[in-house]
């Protein structure tokens, strides 16, 4: 099995980052449970505070796609208009 590992580029909106963060929190905390999830990790750069990394490495594209399944993910991206300024971008990558 080959290790998945997964960019996500997230813009929240900048009136109600505080709130973005704590629910992305809430996420970091249930992904981390999850079978596989290897990291789960926010990042910001200090030079552009209003684009966030989510840094995630999965044992597999399975357990990911298992991930994407499961209600945390669903209802947190339920949310995503409401939350981001633009759609999130995925970028995946594989071991080199």
């Amino acid at each position: 099995m080959q290790p998945l590992y997964l960019v996500a580029v997230l813009k929240p909106r900048l009136e109600i980052r505080d709130e973005v963060r704590v629910k992305i929190a809430g996420l970091v905390a249930d992904s981390l449970a999850e079978d596989g999830c290897e990291m789960y990790d926010l990042v910001v750069s200090e030079n552009d505070a209003d684009t966030w990394l989510m840094l995630e490495k999965w044992t597999s594209r399975e357990h990911w796609d298992a991930h994407m399944l499961t209600s945390h993910v669903i209802a947190f991206n339920a949310l995503g208009d409401s939350l981001f300024r633009e759609p999130t971008e995925l970028r995946f990558y594989d071991p080199a």
